[in-house]
């Protein structure tokens, strides 16, 4: 049941009906609104329209549990209904699991002791503008090392106060303004890619073939195939590897494991899927391990854990690795080898820096790493492109006619 109340002249309030509470009293939700529009005031249709219109949207806040009422509408308050709308709702979320637990992690870690207390409605821009200045300075950190925040963990934090309050004033209304309108992201300090030189990525690939096949395999693929560490975990034979054209099809990708099972899901981006070839050296060794992977599971028999599933990189039992798995195993072979201290991840930036200055056809680089356009592939790794751009210049140095006057 829902209705409608004149306050005054320019001031309603809406009501509606929502059950009864846990004392058995009725659940009256109380909402008031205030109309401004002369247009709408001076015309009893417009008006009418426009109340019912507004008491309907009241209507389905309160059934579907997001009306926060004014008294109690503190930032806390209304955060618990974002995590559970917005987050780890699984019907039509609009984060991915992972992306889901890095902005709870924010929110609990840094803005709820920041905000969570303070009314939504009292949170101004200079409020906001204090709080991401205070994530650089010392104390911010929580686990308890010295310093500030990192750039890339302050943008972060405040793109996931922009969705916040992004959805308290565009969605679900609660507040009028937001205090994040016009205020400018925070600067995030390019870092300059690591990946290993021409001589360092024959070593590691020597060191490769000096440990297990599987795990030889999984980091190829990443310094040859410039697979990411999810999209090598969710390969399967009989879906992912075409033998007769000599290389991979990445369509999954596993970013987390959740209560000990993968989740697989598409790859980053549309353009990340994709066929990666590989090289005939690569290809013969994947057709050695195949026959030892078939000979294990076959010893397995009950203790197949796998069902169905044919994951190439499995943890013994058909399982796929935990998903930090393979940056772990990386770091303990970089020890043990004396290699260069590089990530995990900057194998697949060796792919590309070394396709580039190999000079390579871009597009087809492009493809290979799995970007939307050229244009990325070239600012992502801009500094490799520069030194080429230099070198090929310095070419034309031979053709110097001030040198061939002073050689005679």
């Amino acid at each position: 049941m829902a209705s409608i109340e004149r306050r005054s002249e320019k001031s309603f309030r809406l009501i509606v009906e929502n059950g009864y509470d846990a004392n058995g009293k009725r659940d009256r939700k109380k909402k008031s609104i205030r109309i401004e529009d002369p247009k709408i005031l001076k015309s009893k249709r417009k008006l009418q329209e426009y109340l019912e219109d507004q008491l309907h949207r009241f209507r389905i806040e309160v059934e579907a549990g997001e009306y926060i009422a004014p008294e109690k509408a503190t930032f806390e308050s209304f955060a618990e209904k974002w995590v559970e709308k917005k987050l780890f709702n699984k019907s039509g979320k609009p984060y991915s699991y992972k992306a889901s637990e890095k902005h709870s992690g924010h929110l609990h870690n840094h803005i709820l002791p920041a905000f969570g207390h303070k009314q939504i409605d009292k949170i101004k821009t200079l409020h906001v503008v204090d709080f991401i200045d205070d994530l650089s300075k010392d104390g911010a950190r929580k686990d308890g090392k010295p310093g500030g925040l990192g750039d890339r963990t302050i943008l972060d934090v405040f793109q996931t106060l922009q969705a916040m309050f992004k959805t308290a004033t565009e969605e679900w209304k609660l507040i009028k303004d937001n205090p994040m309108e016009g205020l400018s992201q925070p600067h995030v300090e390019p870092k300059e890619m690591q990946y290993f030189q021409t001589d360092e990525a024959e070593e590691c690939i020597r060191v490769l073939y000096e440990i297990d096949i599987k795990w030889r395999l999984y980091f190829l693929g990443a310094m040859i195939g410039g697979l990411r560490r999810g999209e090598g975990l969710a390969f399967q034979w009989h879906l992912d590897v075409d033998w007769d054209r000599g290389g991979f099809y990445v369509n999954r990708s596993i970013s987390k494991t959740v209560n000990g099972q993968p989740l697989v899901k598409a790859p980053k981006s549309r353009s990340s899927k994709r066929f990666v070839k590989m090289p005939d050296f690569y290809m013969e060794d994947l057709a050695k391990y195949y026959r030892m992977w078939k000979k294990e599971k076959l010893m397995l028999g009950d203790a197949w854990e796998g069902g169905d599933n044919q994951y190439i990189f499995h943890s013994g039992t058909g399982k796929p690795y935990y998903y930090t798995t393979p940056t772990a195993k990386w770091a303990k072979i970089k020890k043990k080898y004396g290699l260069k201290n590089i990530r995990l991840h900057d194998l697949r930036h060796t792919m590309v820096a070394l396709l580039i200055e190999a000079g390579e056809n871009m597009s087809a680089i492009q493809k290979r790493a799995g970007h939307a356009s050229r244009r990325i592939t070239s600012d992502i790794y801009g500094h490799v492109t520069e030194k080429l751009e230099n070198e090929t210049a310095q070419y034309f140095d031979q053709f110097n006619p001030n040198l061939k006057v002073k050689s005679n």
